[in-house]
């Protein structure tokens, strides 16, 4: 692997990405990119991957840190055409991650939920485990008991247009309990982004709180998707280009519209890759705005996640029993070779609708894409809280790090015993959608594949 200490700026990187190389040095947040190469005859995406060393080194709240990338990937990645851009949005990522953990104590007030009043989203207003996932004692999650404090900080809900107050372990990562109402949830990144553009950062963020809303319905409710057809003339040059790099002979990448009751583009992905023995199957979503744009995200960020599985490929240790997945690995590789196809039945076998890209909703008349989701989700009924996280390191490149949250939609879970079986959405969504509804004992018996 080639490692780098700093890369140049080029035309060819983005104005919002150029600050991000500043950040690069073996003194600096990021002290190295490293380049990854693709395996033979696999998508030639520039991938680059972002090291954060000891964060433990300069945040006290992170003074037992312990490097684990199988409990969540904290060193960033990123790809692109070329391999300049790939490694600034490498930076930026690593950015966002570490952001997500620099909490700080005194940036939080301890209290219950009846002591902040009505500004408070309790916890009990957030997706909740089934009584049959609290009952099992290796769910790690019990429920919150409004007598007990617990820490809060502040956030801005833009359906009510105020300062709210949210839970602490909702918002920052590597953010370990310190009160028993503090145990019912299970960190994840979902709704984390940084950008250059702030009104961009938040948008990013809902659009990834909406893909993983999306990901956790299919799979849980093995939702038949119709099957999405893409004509290259429907794509931008650029889009063309991502799609283009990333076919294959090897690889077959059948596309999915996951598009939810929420009227946002969601594009669900499973490459096929017979030849490849850990990677058979693969899982990779995308949403955003311009239907096209997620297209070719998806493309490429196919290729990274199959660099990163492969890397973990050979030194993970699986759970003895797929119940115990708690990694955000984990279900993906359990589901990786040839012989676990079967899994997938639900997408790949039987007759389903085929829906081309023109047909997914998007933004009419060139429209900023902020307002159009705000738009979209208020009128589902969803409230969307925003938490700036933007660090002083974040400031001195002039990024904004910013986590979404939508207490209605349907969290992303890799921990299989803690899926979240009570939130009423799981069981509302996909009747809302036309498919047919499963209860709780008709879930998805299979860990979570996507990573």
């Amino acid at each position: 692997m080639r490692t780098l200490q700093a890369t140049p700026l080029s035309a060819s990187v983005p104005a919002s990405l150029r600050a991000m190389g500043k950040l690069v040095s073996p003194y600096g947040l990021v002290s190295r990119l490293t380049w990854l190469p693709v395996t033979e005859g696999e998508p030639d995406f520039q991938v680059y991957s972002g090291s954060l060393g000891n964060p433990g080194a300069v945040l006290t709240s992170q003074s037992a840190w312990a490097h684990d990338p199988a409990s969540g990937n904290f060193d960033g990645a990123g790809g692109a055409l070329d391999r300049e851009t790939a490694a600034h949005l490498a930076a930026a990522e690593s950015l966002e991650r570490y952001s997500s953990i620099a909490w700080d104590p005194q940036g939080m007030i301890w209290a219950t939920a009846a002591e902040l009043g009505k500004d408070a989203i309790p916890p009990w207003d957030w997706p909740t485990c089934s009584p049959a996932e609290l009952a099992d004692p290796r769910c790690g999650l019990i429920p919150a008991d409004p007598a007990v404090p617990l820490r809060w900080v502040e956030g801005w809900s833009f359906t009510r247009g105020r300062k709210v107050y949210v839970p602490a372990v909702q918002v920052y990562l590597k953010c370990s309990p310190e009160s028993a109402a503090e145990r019912h949830v299970h960190p994840a990144s979902t709704g984390c982004a940084t950008h250059a553009d702030p009104l961009a950062a938040v948008a990013n963020g809902m659009l990834e709180v909406v893909e993983r809303d999306s990901i956790a319905l299919t799979w849980l409710q093995r939702l038949r998707l119709p099957r999405l057809e893409v004509d290259l003339g429907e794509l931008s040059a650029e889009q063309q280009a991502f799609v283009e790099r990333g076919t294959s002979e090897n690889i077959r990448t059948l596309l999915f519209d996951a598009t939810t009751d929420l009227g946002i583009p969601v594009v669900y992905g499973v490459q096929l890759a017979d030849h490849d023995c850990d990677l058979a199957q693969l899982v990779v979503a995308t949403c955003d705005s311009d239907p096209g744009k997620a297209v070719a995200k998806l493309y490429r960020e196919a290729a990274s996640l199959r660099i990163a599985l492969r890397s973990m490929a050979g030194r993970s240790t699986r759970p003895e029993r797929p119940e115990d997945t708690v990694s955000v690995i984990d279900g993906a590789l359990l589901a990786g070779p040839r012989d676990q196809r079967h899994k997938f039945d639900f997408l790949l076998e039987g007759d389903r609708p085929v829906r081309r890209l023109s047909e997914l909703p998007r933004p009419g008349g060139g429209a900023e894409p902020l307002p159009w989701l705000l738009e979209r989700m208020a009128a589902a009924g969803c409230e969307v809280v925003v938490v700036d996280l933007t660090t002083d390191e974040a400031r001195q490149v002039g990024a904004t790090v910013v986590r979404v949250m939508v207490p209605q939609l349907m969290p992303l879970s890799f921990a299989h015993r803690a899926r979240y079986l009570a939130h009423p959405r799981l069981y509302d969504a996909p009747g809302a959608m036309g498919h047919p509804v499963h209860d709780e004992t008709g879930i998805n018996p299979h860990p979570q594949p996507f990573a």
